[in-house]
């Protein structure tokens, strides 16, 4: 009689295929498409208009090899109210202290990294500024001098701002979070 119950068992409770007689309804017949998910640009679409920021990276179309390629990065407030923002703008390796970071993939579709790394001083009080809509603050960064920049070919530069500082200033918090910029590409010769 043990025996027996043991066998049940076993019956329901091995899987059995969703197309097989006496299939549980209750059971998934696999993965179907949500129709109320958003997809992935959606949400991306979504967050960038409720981020109030807009990185924007300037750089040449082409730069001599093994000289500088200065890039400007530009970080303007498109939100009605002012911002507080945190305007020191110092590059350095994303999980280091810093407020702008690159993502740049060389020629042979390596990533590469900062190689001049950046102690930096205390944040002051005139390293906030307040920007008002429409208004904007800027650096320029040599990629060939922080990066090693200088081998011939395509690169493909993308850098992102981002601020977890806060800082108390007429009434108003600083800013908080990262934005990206859209990726350009750049050619050594």
């Amino acid at each position: 009689m043990r025996l027996h119950r043991i066998a049940l068992i076993a019956f329901f409770t091995l899987p059995r295929p969703a197309g097989s007689i006496g299939a549980d309804p209750m059971l998934s017949v696999g993965r179907q498409p949500d129709p109320t998910a958003k997809t992935l640009a959606e949400i991306r679409a979504a967050e960038r208009r409720r981020i109030p920021l807009e990185v924007q990276l300037k750089s040449a179309d082409r730069y001599p090899a093994g000289g500088p390629v200065e890039v400007t990065i530009i970080v303007t407030n498109l939100f009605d109210a002012p911002l507080v923002m945190n305007s020191r703008m110092l590059v350095n390796h994303p999980l280091l202290q810093g407020e702008i970071s690159f993502r740049i993939i060389g020629p042979n579709g390596k990533k590469i990294e900062i190689q001049r790394f950046i102690t930096p001083l205390t944040l002051r009080d005139q390293d906030f500024v307040t920007l008002a809509r429409g208004q904007s603050m800027q650096r320029a960064v040599d990629l060939a001098d922080l990066y090693g920049v200088s081998r011939k070919g395509v690169y493909k530069l993308q850098v992102f701002y981002h601020n977890e500082v806060d800082h108390a200033g007429e009434s108003q918090h600083a800013w908080k979070g990262m934005v990206w910029s859209e990726p350009v590409e750049v050619r050594l010769d």
